[in-house]
């Protein structure tokens, strides 16, 4: 299947969002382009909601750890204090798409390609045959997201231990003299009160930086709590 024959409808693109991240201090985020901007539009259609624009008091804390976007699944576990309670949450990106004849999704309006989008959500997980003639596939990947059982005092200990690995002294950014065309890759966000930072570092099995190594170590500690059964297997 030719990529031409593709739609990939992205939120962002079928209007404005309501955009709380102006009431937010960005400590720090990678500039464009990012994966960050697809996770937001990903966030921001589950209900998870865009960590820039949810509601936290000051003392509140969230921290989601996302690892993916390449050819292996893409997924996050969310650990949330509020009100001085832990609770923690997997998020998983489920592929949803719908064949659509070629004309048809050619002059879609922007109605029309929100319902498009409502229906692939019904299919998601479907195959789609040979596209390469008259057809294309409309995309709307969506997050399939639970709530997990961990006590509570795991989830501070992981987030205790995430912050002593270097968590919020991580770059938004590794500068590379290569591009990664695929691959793992960690993208952690994380809130405290109104204060947001996000960060989008590649895995590499030889760390280049220090913060190749630090990420793997942070990623872990968020990522391997007791009741999750999808760990870190690198």
């Amino acid at each position: 299947m030719r990529p031409s024959h593709y739609i990939t409808l992205a939120i962002a693109l079928l209007g404005p969002a309501c955009d709380a991240s102006a009431q937010v201090v960005i400590v720090s985020a990678p500039k464009e382009p990012s994966l960050l901007t697809v996770t937001r539009e990903w966030s921001r259609a589950s209900t998870l909601g865009d960590l820039r624009e949810i509601h936290l008091d000051s003392s509140d804390i969230e921290v989601r750890a996302w690892g993916g976007y390449g050819l292996t699944s893409t997924q996050a576990m969310v650990l949330r204090r509020e009100s001085g309670r832990w609770s923690a949450r997997r998020a998983l990106l489920v592929h949803c798409s719908l064949q659509v004849p070629i004309p048809v999704g050619d002059t879609a309006s922007a109605s029309t390609l929100r319902q498009f989008m409502a229906d692939a959500r019904k299919k998601c997980g479907a195959v789609h045959g040979d596209v390469s003639r008259g057809a294309r596939i409309v995309s709307a990947d969506t997050l399939a997201v639970e709530s997990l059982a961990v006590a509570e005092a795991a989830i501070d200990s992981a987030w205790k231990r995430a912050v002593g690995a270097g968590l919020l002294k991580l770059p938004p950014r590794v500068e590379r003299k290569w591009m990664m065309l695929d691959g793992f890759t960690y993208v952690i966000e994380v809130r405290q009160g109104d204060r947001y930072r996000a960060m989008e570092i590649e895995h590499l099995k030889h760390p280049e930086v220090a913060a190749d190594s630090i990420v793997r170590k942070v990623y872990a500690a968020l990522v391997n709590l007791p009741g999750n059964s999808r760990r870190e297997r690198f």
